[in-house]
């Protein structure tokens, strides 16, 4: 180990001896009909480490640690936990392993409280009736710990994404998973919030736990962290190892603080990656959308959450709308797209004043909308790709015929 990296894991608050490693995944392969998504792997996180798992969409990341965590099944291959080889077939297998999952996509019941999603599984019972006091007072505890503030009888359904993230942190702290795993993490975050899971991130890698009250020494029992991610910037200020996947395949490892995002970009794709990125001076045109005193009330209508906003947006330019997650934008983009309705002001699109016309008539004059969340609100996931690609033009003569839609 280098002095430099020796001087990253000091500051970080743990050591560690070289070979302790708390998971090793060993030669994993995993073959889909048609398609080898991971290509003979092997992957070792050391105890009280942040070991990011970078590569290109596509390259595997999700795929292998949805192998640790017991969604999917290894074509070949072992995974050890502190040296002993288990068995993970569903992820209550790796729950009883202490490993935890936040994945890209969170899986919570958006009726349900968020006390009640933390406890899903794991619920305290006295006789034939839940006992919530007392998980209350462990996830206030942990959220207090952790700077993960929630409402615990907030439902799913009325807080942020950003919240609900922090929702899926604290089951995984609940159940005192000593292994986490977080998937894309800050795909669906603002800048505030992906500045936060850092910090939160780092807090957890370094946490010292006592575990004996009496008679025994105190030992440092890190949380070890997977953070898979594609974003360098991230990987360079919170891990200390990555390892870098290719098209399935296993490129290497490295220790951080003894490498470049170039080398780590050229490792992920292939080639030498320029950070530098010219631009023409640019030169909009006409303008396309005009918002006039837009007013769009919040989700739960109890006030307004966009208030006499007014701008344009010009042919050929980018119009950037910032703001911490809650603060408006998704009402704008809602009553923008025709979603939510307006409650004062105008908007007009080429022109022609579309402020109380349909989704589908802004669809038809060339109004399209990517949501925040695909999976939620852009996506049918029960279609095939072909059904999804026409579900807003699907009247339309070429997809059409006396009302059935053509196969």
């Amino acid at each position: 180990m280098t002095h430099a990296a020796h001087e990253k894991k000091e500051r970080r608050g743990y050591m560690y001896m070289e070979n302790e490693y708390v998971i090793e995944m060993l030669n994993i392969t995993k073959e889909f009909p048609g398609i080898k998504a991971n290509d003979n792997i092997t992957l070792q996180l050391r105890k009280g480490e942040i070991h990011a798992l970078l590569g290109e969409n596509g390259a595997g990341k999700s795929t292998l640690m949805s192998i640790l965590f017991g969604l999917y099944q290894p074509t070949s291959g072992t995974i050890k936990k502190n040296g002993q080889v288990v068995q993970i077939n569903t992820p209550n297998d790796a729950n009883d392993l202490n490993i935890g999952m936040v994945h890209q996509h969170f899986k919570l019941v958006e009726c349900f409280s968020v006390l009640d999603n933390i406890i899903l599984g794991v619920e305290p019972s006295k006789g034939l009736f839940l006992e919530k006091d007392g998980a209350r007072k462990k996830v206030l505890e942990l959220s207090e710990r952790y700077g993960l503030k929630v409402e615990p009888d907030a439902l799913i359904s009325d807080i942020t994404v950003g919240m609900q993230q922090r929702v899926e942190i604290l089951k995984m702290l609940y159940r005192d998973n000593e292994v986490l795993i977080f998937d894309e993490p800050t795909a669906v975050l603002t800048p505030q919030e992906i500045e936060e899971l850092m910090k939160i991130m780092k807090n957890l890698a370094h946490e010292i736990d006592e575990l004996m009250a009496t008679m025994k020494e105190f030992a440092k029992e890190g949380k070890s962290i997977l953070f898979i991610s594609h974003k360098l910037n991230e990987i360079m200020e919170v891990a200390d190892r990555c390892t870098i996947l290719r098209k399935g395949k296993y490129i290497g490892t490295v220790d951080i603080a003894d490498t470049t995002k170039e080398e780590l970009s050229k490792m992920m794709v292939g080639r030498n990656v320029s950070f530098t990125v010219d631009k023409d001076e640019k030169k909009p045109g006409d303008t396309v959308l005009e918002v006039s005193h837009l007013t769009v009330a919040s989700r739960s209508h109890e006030n307004n959450a966009v208030r006499d906003v007014s701008f344009q947006v010009r042919r050929g330019e980018i119009v950037c709308i910032a703001g911490i997650d809650g603060n408006g934008q998704t009402e704008l983009v809602q009553g923008l797209t025709g979603l939510e309705k307006i409650g004062g002001g105008s908007v007009k699109f080429l022109g022609q004043d579309i402020t109380n016309t349909t989704i589908r008539e802004r669809s038809k004059h060339g109004m399209s909308h990517i949501p925040e969340d695909r999976h939620k609100h852009g996506l049918v996931l029960d279609y095939t790709l072909e059904q999804n690609l026409v579900l807003q033009r699907y009247w339309q003569p070429q997809f059409e015929r006396a009302g059935f839609i053509k196969s």
